[in-house]
């Protein structure tokens, strides 16, 4: 796909008033084209929020008919698996209130509708609580009374949560992420942030089960983060998973929705951010992903936003979002290891720098087999453990291969950045300089 068409889904998909020269660009997109944004859009959680857009715009009547008929077929897989899933929601919340479990609801259908327009838009494939400390032990125990199993994990991931639970009811990949009968995996989180994982220390949600609210969803009550926490929440989950080069678009997308949606409530954000003073690097942290959401999708902050912003970004930190962050993000920023420099930015001392260097360029575990995880074990017979070889095998190669490239990539830029920095670094400073005496000079 050229970067033309890939420059094109991000601006279509912008929340910036003005229509943009590089949208005309998509919708004269050949079919060709079309399934090439198709695959990309799928890969990142955006096709669905990609057809609204085309239907609110007057623009889905005028694509290929095979096109047209991808997008309404997902969009219906996907209306399926939304109901399946609020279902699901409904019983398990009854289920930890009958049980005295004490739990918040994560994600998923919370989000809506600070963060999605339509549920029915947004691409689902898990369910995630957090469970007090106490509860935790119980609460995996119920679930594998009901007939959920752990699949594959490593404790070197650092998730944050127990091993993912899911029921085994032999469905089998057909190539399609709207399917309605992938199975809902289940998260059981026991912290929202690892500080002692990512070498960066965030304690502005350390009093998250203090300040929690309660939702109305349908007929049940749902427990879930206030309304500032889940923002934070949800950047700093798309922080983490930037930094560890699996962050889908779609989340960015999502905090780009709330900054769109909710640009002129002056109160909120007041005490949002106010809220992040206390601890430096949830402020550098929001100020980044904010800065990133703002620069990929055109969602523009209000005033007292757009100055917190340019008050906690680090020099590395915006030289990261303009270098990397628009060229990246229509790959999910899976292609490099470039997500290193702004980490570095955020550790402190040698040893956690070296730590993370390592880890960033040694694997420190076998990738986790995704094949046949449905498979129940009587049905794992000599056939299925063969192909299970031949693919597993190939996903350590191609694993291999990507580590390789990367790595070498990362060598090749790194004397660039370091001297881009040092220009970034002058040129903060000289501002400052200026500010300052621009400043005294008005006294």
């Amino acid at each position: 796909m050229t970067h033309r068409i890939e420059t094109a889904i991000l601006s279509y998909l912008g929340f910036q008033p003005a229509p943009s020269p590089h949208q005309r660009v998509l919708c004269q997109a050949s079919e060709k084209q079309w399934r090439q944004v198709l695959a990309l859009a799928d890969t990142a959680g955006l096709t669905l929020f990609l057809r609204a857009n085309l239907k609110q715009r007057g623009d889905f009547q005028g694509l290929p008919g095979s096109i047209q008929q991808a997008l309404e077929q997902r969009f219906q897989d996907n209306v399926a698996r939304t109901e399946a899933i609020c279902q699901e929601l409904i019983q398990f919340n009854r289920l930890f209130q009958v049980q005295n479990i004490r739990y918040l609801n994560l994600k998923g259908q919370v989000l809506y509708p600070d963060f999605v327009n339509e549920r029915r838009n947004r691409l689902q494939y898990d369910h995630d609580f957090l469970i007090r400390p106490e509860d935790l032990e119980r609460t995996y125990a119920l679930f594998l009374s009901l007939g959920y199993s752990p699949l594959p994990s490593s404790s070197k991931l650092a998730v944050g949560h127990l091993p993912t639970l899911v029921r085994k009811t032999d469905w089998k990949w057909k190539g399609n992420l709207f399917d309605p009968e992938i199975p809902r995996a289940v998260e059981l989180h026991f912290q929202l942030w690892d500080s002692k994982f990512d070498k960066i220390s965030i304690r502005s949600l350390d009093d998250v089960w203090r300040n929690s609210e309660v939702a109305a969803f349908e007929a049940v009550s749902l427990p879930v983060l206030s309304r500032q926490h889940n923002l934070l929440y949800c950047v700093l989950h798309s922080f983490r998973h930037l930094l560890r080069n699996d962050l889908r678009l779609s989340h960015l997308y999502e905090i780009g929705y709330f900054l769109h949606r909710r640009c002129e409530n002056a109160s909120f954000w007041t005490g949002f951010l106010k809220s992040l003073l206390s601890c430096p690097n949830s402020c550098r942290a929001t100020a980044t992903m904010l800065e990133l959401a703002r620069r990929t999708f055109g969602a523009e902050p209000e005033p007292m936003t757009t100055q917190f912003i340019n008050e906690h970004l680090s020099p590395a930190a915006a030289l990261w979002v303009e270098e990397f962050g628009i060229r990246e993000s229509v790959h999910c920023f899976r292609r490099s290891k470039s997500a290193l420099f702004l980490q570095l930015d955020f550790v402190e001392g040698l040893v956690g720098k070296s730590v993370v260097i390592a880890r960033k360029l040694i694997p420190r575990h076998l990738p986790l087999s995704s094949f046949g995880v449905q498979t129940p074990a009587e049905r794992r017979n000599r056939l299925f453990r063969s192909l299970k070889w031949l693919h597993d095998a190939g996903q350590m190669v191609r694993r291999a291969f990507f580590h390789a490239v990367t790595l070498a990539g990362l060598l090749l830029q790194l004397p660039l950045w370091t001297v881009k920095l040092r220009l970034q670094a002058k040129k903060k400073q000289s501002g400052e300089h200026y500010s300052s005496v621009h400043r005294s000079a008005k006294s």
